[in-house]
């Protein structure tokens, strides 16, 4: 019985190692993302009906709420279109979902938001679906889109789409395709099932950084004159067409085709709007992406435009009309505005509000709305007023700072009124500055090379605490180890809580310099 006692003793002991390693990786940004979608048998996946999840990084903290349809609209949105009414569908990838920004920052809300401030009697129903290529946009619409009756279907491509419209698997799910000839090659897909226990774990993604994942390979070359290997995805940026993407492009014409077909079909106005990458308009971008993503591979090489191009010239054949954004981008750029994220490479909301401009200002000059819905009045982009009230920051500052202040007047009762609150403020404004000025310095970093310096302080700041503590150490392990032999298995959380807090209050007490970290830890 003693022996079973023992065992359990080394397992709660090893289980609380592991918990505590799994916190701090998700303290530290190695915790699993959390999903809107979910497995869908015709088109690979789609957003989770009625879904709300909210996703942060150093960059943007945003909420994400889906409609009953499925879409990231308004819930009344209904698929019977409202008398009087012309209907602007949106099919794309994550630039149109909005990834990186709320609804009141993105181009597709913000473009409604101004026709409806013109009284033009206009909806704009969001299509975009996070990692949809081409082929399952066009598919979306086949099956789903038509029913909403638009009457104007604008397509958002972007350059990775042209590789996975070749591909039957994206990640972990299984993904239509097209023939040529514009009809669905797929029919029903297989569901993968759920994460694997190690993606749904902070330790399993973070050791998983130090192994290269099964068919890594599969989709990287070495095109010639770059220094290693490249993602396959970006092989339509080079000038000479890999002979592995030939299949891709007939696919890609293939989903087109049949979106065309499908929008023919019900008398809605098909338009093109390709996305250009941050390189294309920023000229500052081109020489990081270059050795990052192409391995050094030498200018005369590939073209940051030729994806864009690709589509407009597919667009051109097959009769669908096309806007091409670049000119307006450019020109903003060159006047010193940024339009995408640092480190991610979707548009923050001054590159939505520049796509929102250039798009209202095509619908107008093309002429695409009907005289019935002609501006009544003059508008502009809705101005977003953020929620009054105070940061919860400063709230939790204020809570802490008024409960220790208290506390310290109660244990030190012969210090003068005025240090209490002034000492606590001090030490609380030092463990804020810590803790959000290292956030805004780590955002200004890759996010792989901020994870692993927020580790290495971290790793710092512990092998601080273990020099400090020397021989304590001894005493500590000696502890452990009685309790284990002993049995006590049920003692064991106990035990490693009371020790690792006191060895830390003693090592706080005895060095100024490193107290406030160690409190920040807490």
């Amino acid at each position: 019985m003693k022996g079973i006692n023992v065992l359990l003793a080394i397992g709660v002991s090893l289980l609380l190692a592991l918990l505590l390693f799994e916190g701090g990786l998700r303290l530290c940004g190695f915790g699993p993302q959390p999903t809107i979608n979910e497995f869908h048998d015709k088109l690979g996946w789609a957003k989770r009906p009625e879904a709300d999840v909210d996703r942060s990084t150093n960059e943007f903290d945003i909420n994400f709420k889906i409609n009953r349809y499925g879409l990231r609209d308004d819930e009344d949105l209904g698929k019977s279109k409202k008398p009087n009414t012309l209907r602007v569908m949106m099919l794309g990838d994550s630039f149109v979902l909005g990834y990186t920004v709320d609804r009141h920052d993105l181009f597709v809300d913000q473009l409604e938001g101004w026709w409806a401030s013109e009284e033009r009697r206009v909806e704009v129903i969001n299509a975009g679906t996070e990692g949809y290529s081409t082929d399952q946009q066009a598919l979306w619409f086949h099956h789903y889109g038509m029913e909403y009756q638009p009457d104007v279907v604008l397509i958002f491509p972007y350059l990775n789409d042209i590789y996975w419209n070749g591909e039957p698997r994206y990640n972990r799910y299984p993904k239509p395709l097209f023939r040529e000839d514009g009809e669905p090659e797929t029919g029903q897909l297989v569901d993968p099932g759920g994460q694997s226990f190690a993606q749904r774990v902070a330790i399993g993604r973070f050791l998983g950084g130090f192994f290269k994942p099964k068919g890594t390979d599969e989709h990287a070359f070495q095109p010639p004159g770059a220094q290693r290997k490249i993602y396959k995805e970006h092989a339509p940026l080079l000038n000479e067409t890999p002979a592995f993407l030939a299949d891709a492009l007939k696919r890609t014409k293939g989903a087109l085709t049949g979106l065309k077909k499908d929008c023919d079909a019900i008398g809605a106005r098909l338009l093109l709007v390709p996305i250009p990458p941050e390189f294309a308009i920023h000229d500052d971008e081109k020489e990081k992406f270059q050795e990052l993503h192409l391995a050094g591979l030498p200018d005369d090489r590939w073209s940051p435009m030729k994806p864009v191009n690709t589509f407009l010239a597919m667009a051109d054949e097959l009769g669908i009309e096309t806007m091409d954004p670049r000119s307006a981008l450019q020109v903003r750029a060159e006047n010193g505005e940024r339009l995408y994220f640092e480190d991610e490479w979707h548009f923050n909301p001054d590159g939505n509000r520049a796509m929102t401009h250039f798009l209202y200002n095509e619908f107008d000059n093309r002429g695409v709305f009907p005289d019935a819905h002609q501006a009544i009045s003059r508008g502009a982009i809705p101005e977003y007023e953020p929620e009054g009230g105070i940061k919860t920051r400063y709230i939790v500052f204020a809570c802490l700072w008024l409960a220790l202040t208290i506390l310290y007047c109660g244990f030190y009762r012969d210090e003068p009124v005025w240090q209490p609150p002034v000492k606590v403020a001090a030490l609380l404004a030092v463990i804020f500055t810590i803790i959000f000025g290292g956030q805004w310095v780590l955002g200004l970093l890759p996010p792989n090379v901020s994870q692993m310096l927020l580790i290495l302080f971290v790793l710092i700041i512990l092998g601080f605490v273990a020099w400090k503590l020397g021989r304590r150490l001894g005493t500590i392990a000696e502890l452990l180890k009685s309790f284990t032999l002993r049995g006590h298995w049920y003692l064991m959380p106990l035990v490693v809580v009371l020790l690792t807090i006191g060895s830390l209050l003693v090592v706080a007490a005895s060095s100024p310099l490193v107290a406030p970290f160690i409190y920040t830890l807490f």
